[in-house]
């Protein structure tokens, strides 16, 4: 039986475009939080193409794979993998295997450990400390190093990683240690905003052979 998505992953993925405020000490404070807001603010669609790798904790293996994300407010967001489509409209979330040929029905629920475009803003300047780690060059652009680290053991990561670009004010890059010690790290792609993405999206069609499995 497929498992349930995994929220770690679900959670990066969800703040991928998203404009995050928090709280780091010295002067720029307001006016990074202010030119952030503003970019989150003009955020209604976003999709990325992404390479995900994974360092695995106890056993030191790695593995890697890339997808698709599109999002739209309204917590709707599509993950397309090689072997797993995750869907939801805001209202119901759909799972599907690949491998298992098997579609997972679920309400969809408002996790509070995890990210949604909604209430990132709302979330991240209460629940996370920010250092800034300083400059890279990634590709012909420098960006901006920054560390999240939780407040509260009540998350499923131990610190959070953001390359941002401080000209489009867009994350390039994610790492995050979860609380098994496995190392995540997203690399983006392709990042497009405000194409207008259609609700039809963010609705998904069982393949006619595939196990439906309906938990509503």
């Amino acid at each position: 039986m497929m498992n349930k998505p995994n929220r770690i992953t679900i959670a990066v993925l969800m703040s991928l475009l998203l404009c995050v405020t928090y709280s780091f000490a010295g002067d720029k404070t307001e006016t990074v939080i202010k030119k952030l807001q503003k970019r989150y603010d003009s955020i209604r669609d976003a999709s990325v193409t992404y390479i995900q790798q994974v360092q695995f904790g106890v056993t030191k293996s790695e593995q890697s794979f890339s997808g698709t994300f599109t999002m739209k407010k309204g917590n709707r967001y599509r993950i397309e993998m090689e072997q797993q489509t995750i869907v939801t409209d805001g209202k119901s979330v759909w799972s599907y295997s690949k491998m298992n040929n098997q579609v997972l029905i679920d309400r969809y629920k408002d996790d509070p450990k995890s990210f949604s475009p909604d209430k990132v803003l709302v979330n991240l300047p209460s629940n996370y400390n920010a250092a800034m780690l300083g400059n890279e060059k990634m590709g012909d652009k420098e960006v901006s190093i920054l560390k999240l680290t939780p407040k509260k053991d009540k998350l499923n990561f131990k610190w959070m990683k953001i390359w941002v670009d401080p000209e489009e004010w867009l994350m390039k890059k994610i790492q995050v240690l979860d609380i098994s010690d496995n190392l995540m790290t997203y690399t983006l792609n392709e990042i497009k905003i405000n194409q207008g993405i259609p609700d039809t999206v963010f609705q998904y069609v069982a393949p006619a052979d595939a196990d439906v499995i309906d938990l509503r």
